[in-house]
């Protein structure tokens, strides 16, 4: 397993914490509470290398260009 501490802006931090208390709401239920960590590492552990790679590249084009060109058909 690998530590990884990350700096997050507030505002970042906050969509996932508004996240987590949503889906708290919505399954009162449960056993243990999701917490708004366990959602971010989620969200960075559902990628394998090629997608990771796709969304950097896509997030460099349009830095770099102020036409990117999108190379996945879907967001055409």
């Amino acid at each position: 397993m690998l530590k990884l501490d990350l700096h997050l802006p507030e505002t970042v931090a906050a969509e996932y914490y508004q996240a987590a208390d949503l889906l708290n709401q919505r399954f009162r239920d449960a056993n243990a509470k999701i917490d708004a960590k366990v959602l971010m590492a989620f969200a960075l552990s559902r990628y394998d290398a090629e997608e990771v790679c796709g969304q950097f590249d896509l997030a460099l084009r349009v830095v770099k260009s102020a036409t990117p060109e999108v190379f996945n058909p879907a967001l055409k």
